[in-house]
C-alpha cells in the first residue's frame, strides 16, 4: 500500500491547510483531544528560519477550532533564561496558538526504553493523552543528522532540561540516531505538514518556496524533504539507519504534487570523523548544561509547593532541591507561579 506525501502551494495557508485535512480524511474533530506540535527550538524570529512559520500554527489551529476541537499548542526547547512562555511570545507562538499555547514543561510521566543505551526518559504527558497529533516541523538541516524534519522534531516531547542529558547518554552519532527512533516510536504523530514556506541552507543562503509538505508517516515525509532539497536521502543517517533496518520502504512512497528539487541546496559535510568530534562536542554541552542547576530564592517562594507536585525525580522537600536527585529537567522551573526558581552555576 502507498504511503502518500503532498508537496503543496502554502502561499494561501488556510486553503491548503482545509485540503490537507480533507486528503488525509481527518473530518471528525469535535471535542477531540488535538496536540499541535510546532519546532519551538530557542529564542528566535520566524525570518530566522530554525522555528516553524507562526503563520503555519495559526492556519493549522484555526481550522482545528473551526471543527470545534479541543486544541493545545507547545513544545519543549532547552531552558534558556526566560520561561516556555515567554519563549512562544517572542517567536510568535502565542498568537499563533489563539490562545491555546500551553507550558507542557509542567507534567511528565516516565517511560523506560528497552534497545537504546538510554533506559529511560520522561516525556510530557500532554502528547501522550493527545488523541490526535499534528506535528509541524521545519524544514532545515542540522549538523550532525545533516536535516531536521519530521522524526527528528519528535524529540520535542522530551522536556528541555533533559535533551543536553540525552546528548550525552548517547556519544556517538549513531547512538544518537536510535535514541530518536527510539523516542519518535513512544508517539508517532497521526499528520505532519512541514513548514517549507521559507528555509534557509548550511551556508546561510535564505530559499522562498511558500511550500508545505505533508504526510502521515514520518519516515517517507523526511525521505521527501530530503529529495526536495536535492540530496541523496541516505546521505542522512537517520533516513539510512531507517531504510536499512527497513523502518520504511522508499518504494512505497508516492509522491503527489511538483518534486523539483532545489539547485545547489547547502548541506552540513559528512566525514567520518564527524561522529567523533560530534560525541566529544555533545559531552562538552551536557557538561555546560549540567554546570547550571535549578535553585529557589526563597524571598520569592510563597510555599504554595507547586514545584514539588510536579518534581518526577522527588527532589524537592520543604523547598529545597536536592540536587544529587534533580535530574534537570526544569519541571520546576517552568511550573513556579512566582518565579522563584533560577538556574544557577552549581556550587562544588
Amino acid at each position: 500500500m502507498k504511503t502518500k506525501v503532498y508537496i503543496k502551494d502554502g502561499k494561501d495557508l488556510r486553503s491548503a491547510i482545509n485540503k490537507t485535512f480533507a486528503e488525509f480524511k481527518i473530518k471528525d474533530l469535535r471535542n477531540k483531544k488535538v496536540f499541535v506540535k510546532p519546532n519551538m527550538l530557542r529564542i528566535a524570529r520566524p525570518e530566522e528560519c530554525v522555528i516553524t512559520d507562526p503563520r503555519l500554527i495559526e492556519a493549522v489551529v484555526s481550522h482545528l477550532l473551526n471543527n470545534s476541537a479541543n486544541v493545545i499548542v507547545g513544545d519543549n526547547p532547552i531552558p534558556q533564561k526566560v520561561n516556555e512562555i515567554e519563549v512562544a511570545n517572542y517567536c510568535g507562538f502565542l498568537d499563533a496558538a489563539r490562545g491555546r499555547f500551553r507550558n507542557i514543561g509542567k507534567y511528565v510521566k516516565r517511560i523506560k526504553l528497552k534497545n537504546n543505551s538510554v533506559r529511560e526518559i520522561y516525556v510530557s504527558r500532554d502528547i501522550l493523552d493527545a488523541e490526535l497529533l499534528i506535528s509541524l516541523p521545519k524544514l532545515k538541516t542540522h549538523e550532525l543528522t545533516i536535516l531536521s524534519v519530521a522524526v527528528k522534531n519528535q524529540f520535542g516531547i522530551i522536556p528541555g532540561g533533559l535533551k543536553p542529558k540525552l546528548h550525552f547518554q548517547c556519544p556517538t552519532l549513531d547512538d544518537f540516531c536510535r535514541l530518536l527512533i527510539e523516542v519518535y516510536n513512544i508517539r508517532k504523530p497521526d499528520l505532519i505538514i512541514v513548514d517549507a514556506l521559507k528555509i534557509v541552507d548550511a551556508r546561510g543562503r535564505v530559499y522562498r518556496l511558500d511550500k508545505l509538505i505533508a504526510g502521515e508517516d514520518a519516515w517517507a515525509v523526511d525521505y521527501v524533504c530530503a529529495l526536495f532539497i536535492g540530496i541523496k536521502p541516505e546521505t542522512s543517517p537517520l533516513i539510512r539507519i531507517g531504510i536499512k533496518e527497513k523502518l520504511f520502504n522508499p518504494e512505497d512512497i508516492e509522491i503527489v504534487g511538483d518534486l523539483t528539487p532545489i539547485k545547489k541546496f547547502s548541506t552540513p559535510i559528512s566525514m567520518p570523523l564527524k561522529d567523533f568530534f560530534a560525541g566529544i562536542g555533545s559531552r562538552i554541552f551536557a557538561q555546560i548544561q549540567n554546570f547550571y542547576v535549578p535553585v529557589i530564592d526563597q524571598s520569592l517562594c510563597n510555599k504554595c509547593r507547586s514545584c514539588e507536585n510536579v518534581c518526577p525525580a522527588r527532589a524537592i522537600i520543604h523547598f529545597n532541591i536536592d540536587h544529587k536527585k534533580c535530574i534537570r529537567c526544569y519541571c520546576c522551573f517552568e511550573v513556579c507561579p512566582r518565579n522563584a526558581i533560577k538556574r544557577k552555576p552549581k556550587v562544588i
